[in-house]
């Protein structure tokens, strides 16, 4: 793919700005060196100091590839090395004229109980000892979680934090997991977590037009918060849970936060690095799945078509099919002999669609960065390209990010840091209703890709153009997809900008001022294109095929577009602004006290316009040009005496064209105290408050508080402890109590009108209104409750955190009926989140040569309703509600709000195979609509897992690692996919579609229903498929088994993320050749899922997909 905007050459610039930004090593060839971690990676930053009795004479730090170089005198006393870095065992290492000659390889070793006491923890507004903070939350460094073949950092956080779900959607490249932190809290929110990047909160992606052409598939592909940003570019990754962590960001927290923290520039000498990845996705394969092949799906419409099946229509004469087959058969249009040969043909053709739909893919990424710098400042620089291409024939995006980040201190009170990003993002899809990968797995294979000479089939199918009445339903266009493919498209541009700057001034010793100020600037462009030649635009615009009707006939007079196709457009702006400022406070007293405080307030302001647009008459293959459909005048329908009004421009005021801007300010004060006692016994308190111009101008709503208070108690510090317990090196115990917040940005307690242009009757201008005023509407809110312990001894640190959380959500509500409208949003939507979490590691060998570690977190979360929808009069809840599931309502107290029901299968029929259900009839019942429908149902379970987890393990020996990752998830609930779904009520199956062999063990005799529980064919002359319910209402019975509690089945899963495997070339060799680092890689992501047998090739996690198999190699060096 080529970017029309950003080309090579501007690459070349950016490189060469960045490879010309100054080097500054330190002064003296000295001492050398590389330090390292037991894994041998390079630990940049650590501490280099030459001692001179006891004393430091100089020091330095290592750059981003470990390395130093510092300046060292025997003579003048120089006597020692000492090597530090932050939760490692100090080295030290006696200086004599042989440490001068070579290159020094220190390794730093682990120290659990320090790396607790010591480690900086970023929470995005202060920086602070994490043996001072007592809430719950994760810190990941991004190498540990890097996964080469991903796009974005979130599809790499499967199964690594305790309590935090993530599950992909799609196995689209660049497509977003849903992320949810300790359960669901809001029913009409957005339940995603809050992103912040470097103190930057970033604001949700902009949304594109939601017209029917532009595909949701595009939608998923336009990417999340952070989808910007290059994963090489992201130092940690620090995961806020309770309230203690969170509360700090007010109105946005309930869901958890999630802190990105970016590469920052280390003193020393310049550092380039350059790594490339080449990875290759697996197609998908018929093996992988359960299908008939093209003799058992002909085989299966014989045996039902001498069973008596009826058909859903009359199939239309072809040769493509069997049923089309027999038709002309019957119809003396073909001779026994051409019958015979052209079945052959289909019994034998086993069209591989995925062979013809799909690839193996090939992807590829590149990322150069450069930093250094002095004591005065630093440099970090970085430019990256990536190019995903899916396994989809057509599915590609393409990603150049480029980041600056420069750290200046300018004396020893003031230092400023500033980063610019910017990212320019292309993915290509495809048209509406066009979707490769679907089509393979739904088309029957029995069907002709391609005549016998080669050239494309196009099989017939009926259809209604709503301007032909005379033909009604007997319309016929011919579909072929590569025909569907070559003339549709869609398209997605997202550009982002961002600039921040911080400023932090040292007025006194104990007291500091941080400002922080930033832009950030977001366009998203798409397109989807339907051509004059596709099918879609023949159904609904013109009423025959491409070409084949002369000016003037009467087809060709009764279309409402002859020639030309639509191009759908959306295009969408965000400005979003930010600053905030701070005062901390940080001193000790005494020794026994210490004291960290922070006082400050933060404006954000937010505005996004967008804009939708479609086009007739749209010809980009004859220079873009637009050709006008049918005149009004000149348009003569078919079999009725229609007006048309517009014509195919009449949908232009009927929403076709939109646009929509929307401004959100925020103006918050906050501040935070965390006090230390003898550092064993330590207390957190936070207060932040909110108001926002999109809850009202209600003096007394104007401000939403929240706030927390916690506390901890090192026990294994107290002098008792450490004399009699010497095995235990950690024991906290933790408790936290506070306010959460959430804003529903799609809701106000302001009167909302929408303009409608004119009435007609009236000839007026008028509104409706959309949502009526509700000055006591007020922000959810959520009560967290945390109780959490770290342990540490003989080697294994382990976590254990309790929580519950009762949320106050917004849900609407039935209102009186003189008010105008049904329902209206109000407080009292309860719902509670209570569960546990555990993450544990531990190191079982660590020498000089090998090293082993194991990690492993869990986290159980228990959803429930405290409330339900069961009383609802203006829009009541049915059956099918508790059959499907509902986002976004509650249905049942007491169960969790992905909770379904399902009809309670008792078998099938002995005489005939047709399934029978509890509480369900064919006799008339005079049913009530207010029976509870859980009455006669049986609960299924609910759709998403309530236990996740994650196992990792690494292992190094000598130069060599190797690493496995694997992700579990449990307890969710799926419906089976539904092999009679192309059925219409039992009748013969859509003669194009693909079918399961499950039907192959359908019941066909008396006694089969000892060993099946599918369902014969329906090969009734009477309507018997309706069985009717309690309720009064009635459903057939194909639909009420795919319905039914026996096809409901276990969505638990066990999947190998990663494994990987890398290379470190001996330091001496890369010094050799002018390189200070060269490591390979290869990785296999998504290996293999262990899941239940029942989904037959099918990923429990997707439902009706898979993930593909990603193999990758890699390449990294170090100047």
């Amino acid at each position: 793919m080529k970017f029309k905007q950003l080309t090579i050459n501007t690459l070349c610039f950016l490189l060469c700005f960045f490879c010309t930004i100054p080097a500054f090593a330190q002064k003296g060839t000295g001492i050398t060196g590389v330090v390292t971690d037991e894994f041998g990676d390079p630990l940049p930053a650590a501490s280099i100091a030459v001692m001179n009795n006891k004393k430091i004479a100089r020091g330095a730090n290592t750059n981003l590839n470990g390395e130093f170089a510092i300046e060292a005198n025997l003579s003048n006393g120089d006597n020692e090395l000492v090597v530090s870095y932050i939760g490692t065992k100090t080295v030290r290492i006696k200086l004599t004229p042989e440490v001068f000659k070579k290159p020094v390889e220190v390794v730093l070793k682990t120290d659990e109980t320090m790396l607790a006491d010591v480690t900086i923890v970023e929470d995005g507004y202060n920086r602070l000892p994490r043996k001072d903070m007592v809430g719950a939350f994760t810190t990941v460094k991004a190498d540990d979680i890097m996964m080469p073949a991903y796009q974005s950092i979130d599809q790499m956080l499967q199964g690594k934090v305790a309590g935090m779900s993530v599950v992909n959607t799609s196995a689209r490249v660049g497509a977003s997991p849903k992320i949810t932190i300790r359960g669901t809290s809001t029913i009409l929110g957005n339940s995603d977590p809050l992103w912040v990047v470097d103190g930057v909160i970033q604001e949700d992606p902009l949304s594109i037009d939601m017209s029917s052409a532009i595909t949701s598939d595009m939608r998923e592909l336009i990417g999340n918060q952070i989808s910007w940003l290059n994963p090489q570019d992201i130092d940690n990754i620090t995961v806020l849970k309770d309230a203690s962590a969170t509360a700090i960001y007010g109105s946005k927290a309930s869901n958890g936060v999630i802190v990105v923290t970016t590469k920052k520039g280390t003193p020393g000498r310049v550092s380039v690095n350059y790594n490339t990845n080449v990875s290759v996705r697996e197609r998908p394969t018929y093996d992988m799945y359960d299908f008939m092949n093209s003799y058992e799906r002909i085989q299966f419409s014989k045996e039902a078509y001498e069973a008596g099946v009826r058909y859903q229509s009359e199939p239309l004469p072809q040769i493509y099919t069997y049923e089309g087959l027999m038709a002309m058969f019957n119809k003396r249009m073909i001779t026994e002999d051409e019958f015979s040969r052209y079945l052959q043909r289909l019994e034998t053709v086993n069209t591989d669609w995925f062979d013809l739909l799909t690839r193996n893919s090939v992807s590829q990424s590149h990322n150069l960065s450069i930093s250094g710098g002095t004591d005065k400042y630093t440099y970090n620089a970085s430019v990256g390209y990536q190019n995903n291409k899916g396994y989809e024939v057509g599915n590609e995006n393409d990603q150049i990010t480029a980041r600056l980040s420069i750290n200046s201190n300018i004396n020893e009170k003031l230092s400023i840091n500033a980063q610019l990003n910017g990212s320019v993002r292309d993915a290509d899809g495809y048209g509406a209703g066009v979707n490769p990968y679907t089509y393979a797995m739904n088309t029957s294979r029995a069907i002709p890709a391609f005549e016998e000479n080669g050239d494309r089939a196009f099989y017939s199918k009926y259809y209604t153009y709503q301007y032909n009445t005379l033909l009604g339903g007997k319309n016929q266009y011919s579909y072929n997809i590569f025909n569907e493919m070559e003339n549709s498209f869609s398209f997605n541009r997202g550009t982002n900008f961002n600039a921040s700057i911080n400023v932090s001034y040292k007025i006194l010793k104990w007291l500091t001022y941080q400002g922080t100020a930033s832009i950030s600037v977001t366009n998203n462009k798409s397109e989807s294109y339907a051509g004059e030649k596709t099918s879609r635009v023949e159904q609904l615009y013109r009423g025959y095929a491409y070409g084949t009707e002369k000016a003037g006939s009467d087809r060709f007079n009764a279309a409402l577009m002859p020639y030309g196709g639509v191009l759908n457009q959306a295009n969408s702006q965000g400005v979003s602004y930010n600053t905030s400022h701070r005062l901390q406070f940080s001193k000790e007293f005494n020794e026994d006290h210490r004291l960290n405080a922070m006082l400050g307030m933060e404006i954000r302001s937010s505005e996004s316009t967008s804009e939708g647009n479609t086009v007739w008459g749209y010809v980009p293959e004859r220079g873009s040009i637009l050709v006008s459909p049918t005149l009004p005048e000149n348009f003569k329908p078919i079999g009725s005496d229609v007006t048309i009004g517009w014509g195919a421009l009449a949908q232009l005021y009927n929403g076709a064209w939109n646009k929509m801007s929307t401004t959100t300010n925020y103006m918050s004060f906050f501040a935070t105290v965390a006090y230390a006692f003898k550092n064993r016994y330590v207390v957190n308190v936070n207060v932040r408050s909110d108001a926002s111009n999109r809850f009202g101008q209600d003096v007394n709503k104007q401000f939403d508080p929240t706030w927390s208070f916690g506390a901890s108690w090192k026990i294994a510090q107290e002098p008792f402890m450490m004399e009699h317990v010497h095995w235990l090196d950690q024991l906290n115990l933790r408790a936290s109590y506070g306010i959460q917040g959430n804003v529903v940005n799609t809701l106000s307690p302001e009167m909302i009108v929408r303009y409608q242009g004119l009435l007609q009757s009236y000839n007026e201008y008028y509104l409706s209104i959309s949502s009526l005023p509700n000055k006591q509407l007020k922000w959810e809110r959520t009560k967290s409750l945390n109780l959490g312990v770290d342990l540490a001894l003989f080697g294994i640190t382990m976590n254990f955190e309790y929580y519950r959380r009762n949320s106050n959500a917004i849900i609407r509500q039935d209102i009186a009926q003189e008010y105008g409208m049904a329902t209206m949003p109000l407080n009292g939507g309860l719902i509670s989140n209570s569960g546990l979490e555990v993450t544990l590691n531990f190191t079982p060998i660590r020498t000089n040569d090998i090293a082993w570690t194991i990690g492993v977190n869990a986290g159980k979360n228990w959803n429930e309703s405290s409330s339900d929808d069961r009383t609802a009069k203006a829009d009541e809840l049915t059956h099918t509600d508790f059959l499907n599931g509902s986002s976004d309502r509650p249905l049942k107290k007491g169960y969790p709000l992905s909770a379904f029901w399902s009809y309670k299968f008792s078998g099938l029929d002995g005489k005939n195979g047709y399934p029978t259900f509890e509480n369900a009839t064919y006799d008339a019942v005079e049913g009530d609509g207010s029976v509870d429908p859980t009455t006669f149902l049986v609960y299924s379970g609910q759709s998403e897992p309530d236990f996740s987890g994650g196992f990792n393990t690494r292992l190094r020996w000598k130069n060599f690692n190797i690493g496995m990752d694997f992700a579990v998830a449990l307890g969710a609930k799926k419906r089976l996919p539904n092999p009679y779904s192309t059925f219409t009520y039992g009748k013969m199956p859509d003669i194009f579609s693909n079918l399961s062999k499950e039907l192959n063990d359908r019941w066909k005799q008396p006694g089969d229903e000892a060993h099946t529980n599918i369902p014969s064919l329906y090969t009734s002359v009477r309507d018997l498929y309706n069985l009717n319910l309690p309720n009064g209402l009635y459903d057939n019975i194909y639909s009420m088994w795919a319905q039914s509690d026996v096809r409901v089945a276990s969505a638990s899963f066990l999947r190998c993320t990663q494994l990987s495997l890398s290379y470190s070339v001996p330091r001496t060799f890369c010094k050799k050749i002018g390189l200070s680092r060269i490591q390979l890689s290869a990785n296999i992501n998504n290996l293999f899922v262990i899941a239940s047998d029942d989904w037959k090739g099918y990923d429990p996690e997707l439902g009706y997909s898979i993930q593909p198999r990603i193999y990758s190699v890699g390449l990294s060096l170090g100047l």
